[in-house]
């Protein structure tokens, strides 16, 4: 995500003394370090804001969020909210729900006008993603996977409309001389193989395919390919329906390879990914995938350095459709600096029946009061609307079945 610039002045600042709460830490050393990090991604960031509103103004298309979640629970200035998904409930989509990790201290479950549900307090969970039908024991579960940064690790969890239960006695650990910090996630479903992975990213490039399995209703994972790209890489998601793996490489472009275990490494960069598409201002970060039914769809992608969302299709050769801002309602602030997005063309009740984007929001505000980050809400079909040739929707298209 967002790259550190150790400056004189920001040094100062901190000598005035910012301040920073921390989430789960383990030595003293560690929460004078965190602070630390925390504190200077801040300033920095504060910093590139005027730079990127300006970036924004050649960006046309722009909607409204239609609602947000809770702050999480830190102060405002500290990066902690980073990175969405959507668990639907299939028995009340209505009652679906929003996973929102807190980078300081845990993973987050939010209904859909925002509140908190529950909060596990896993550590500095940086990403997460989730799959459905997972089987473990007589049932078949949603199961998601999300990277811990204290113990460099993967944590696995089961989904419920009230929950996130923790499937193992601590977290798997990643080998730190392969994954130098554990960072972006996705998870994916091989119709294939009929198997279920985790790709796990480090901030050195290296990613790690892991294969999830049941044996005797105990989880287990374990690696099964490693892909290495040139820098640094939090943004991917898996398309089930094609078997495709997307990867953000966040100063260069958005790269797409095979995503099944035993494929070679061989991969094509996304025409207008890049820097020959001037709306591609680095960093590129999340990404997710909106499934609209035959194998169509669009690739989102968070732009951070001029705070919009790229919309790729997702068939044959990607065409790059454009991209789109997001400004304040009457009563919800905009969005800038996204890391984390997530996407579903599934129906959530009357308040988005044709599907939801949620992104997080990096200076979230309430009228001229600076708040602590968090997720905002916007309705597809107020995005599809942006496009002369509209984005197509599909809110019955249950792509994992």
């Amino acid at each position: 995500m967002r790259k550190l610039t150790i400056l004189l002045a920001i040094t100062i600042g901190l000598a005035a003394g910012c301040r920073h709460k921390a989430g789960t830490l383990t030595t003293e050393t560690s929460i004078a370090s965190e602070k630390m990090d925390g504190r200077l991604e801040a300033i920095e960031d504060s910093a590139k804001k005027a730079n990127a509103l300006q970036l924004q103004s050649q960006i046309t298309r722009v909607v409204h969020p239609s609602g947000q979640t809770q702050a999480v629970d830190q102060e405002s200035g500290v990066d902690a909210a980073d990175d969405p998904a959507i668990w639907y409930n299939a028995d009340n989509p209505g009652e679906s729900r929003i996973l929102g990790t807190d980078k300081q201290a845990g993973l987050g479950l939010y209904d859909l006008k925002g509140k908190l549900v529950f909060f596990h307090p896993t550590g500095r969970v940086n990403n997460v993603d989730l799959r459905y039908n997972f089987p473990m024991g007589n049932e078949k579960i949603a199961l998601a996977a999300a990277t811990e940064r204290n113990a460099n690790a993967l944590v696995l969890y089961r989904v419920t409309a009230d929950s996130l239960i923790a499937l193992q006695k601590s977290p798997v650990p990643l080998d730190s001389a392969i994954i130098d910090d554990a960072y972006g996630c996705c998870m994916y479903y091989s119709a294939v193989k009929n198997r279920y992975y985790a790709f796990v990213g480090g901030k050195n490039g290296q990613v790690q395919q892991w294969l999830i399995s049941n044996a005797n209703d105990q989880i287990e994972a374990s690696v099964v390919r490693q892909i290495t790209f040139a820098s640094q890489c939090e943004g991917m998601v898996a398309d089930d329906e094609e078997g495709i793996l997307y990867v953000a490489e966040e100063g260069h472009g958005i790269w797409k390879l095979s995503a099944e275990e035993d494929a070679d490494n061989s991969r094509v960069l996304l025409a207008n990914s890049d820097s020959l598409n001037t709306n591609i201002a680095y960093d590129l970060e999340g990404l997710d995938i909106f499934y609209a039914g035959e194998n169509k769809g669009y690739l989102i992608a968070s732009v951070q350095g001029n705070f919009s969302y790229a919309i790729f299709e997702k068939e044959k050769d990607n065409r790059y459709l454009g991209n789109f801002i997001i400004k304040a309602s009457e009563t919800i602030d905009g969005v800038e600096e996204t890391d984390g997005l997530a996407v579903t063309n599934l129906a959530l009740g009357a308040a988005y029946p044709s599907g939801m984007l949620v992104v997080q929001d990096g200076f979230n505000t309430e009228g001229d009061s600076d708040q602590p980050q968090n997720f905002k809400l916007l309705d597809w079909n107020a995005i599809a609307k942006q496009y002369n040739e509209p984005l197509k929707v599909a809110p019955s298209h249950i792509w994992w079945e």
